[in-house]
């Protein structure tokens, strides 16, 4: 390559390189001076423009984080709800069921799949009253065949029990709803004082035909 080839491109070399120390001294700083005298002038709009945006005003606040808690809590309520933990009992779907066939005038044989959950850890079964609904679609409570106190406690683990029952009378031949209500004693601690509370609970539905 001759000399005065060279030259040019070393000049040219030279002038790119002067050029980008000038962006860097002169030209960035005056920029970072720029943006920040423009954010300090207006930083009470930015400020408030990006927690609108974000849903974030307040977030510190006392208020701001009751309703949080408040919203967790409803989730953690509605986790409880879908899975059962609000109960006192659970069932495995489709495990209950009727004996049949079941006619007028003859009891009726539950084969009950239940166990209780960990809010029932600390509650007994008191009582217990069976409810059937024909195609009048009207709630009537049966009885127990034997009058007294609940025989038999729900355990934790699954277990299929056995519920004889006397319909009431008056029902219509077909297809027949039944689930039994429940009542419970639940114990609690409440600053070293021993609490009992009444718990309702219920079974699922299931259905049976009654022949005529």
């Amino acid at each position: 390559m001759m000399l005065k080839e060279f030259l040019p491109r070393v000049r040219t070399g030279a002038g790119l390189t002067r050029d980008f120390l000038y962006l860097i001294a002169v030209v960035t700083p005056a920029m970072m001076i720029f943006l920040y005298g423009l954010y300090a002038y207006n930083r009470e709009w930015i400020v408030a423009t990006v927690k609108a945006e974000l849903g974030i005003d307040g977030l510190a606040t006392e208020g701001a984080v009751t309703r949080l808690a408040e919203t967790v809590e409803g989730l953690a309520e509605d986790v409880r709800r879908a899975t059962g933990e609000d109960r006192v009992i659970r069932q495995p779907q489709g495990l209950s069921y009727v004996e049949e066939p079941v006619s007028i005038g003859e009891n009726v044989v539950l084969w009950l799949t239940v166990a209780r959950t960990r809010l029932g850890k600390n509650c007994r079964l008191t009582d217990w009253t069976p409810l059937f609904s024909d195609s009048r679609n009207v709630p009537l409570a049966g009885t127990r065949p034997h009058p007294g106190g609940v025989r038999r406690q729900i355990g934790d683990d699954f277990e299929k029990l056995r519920v004889e029952m006397v319909p009431p009378p008056g029902l219509l031949p077909g297809r027949i709803e039944l689930y039994l209500v429940l009542d419970y004693e639940c114990s609690s601690d409440r600053d070293g004082t021993r609490v009992i509370t009444r718990v309702p609970d219920r079974t699922d539905v299931v259905t049976y035909q009654l022949m005529g």
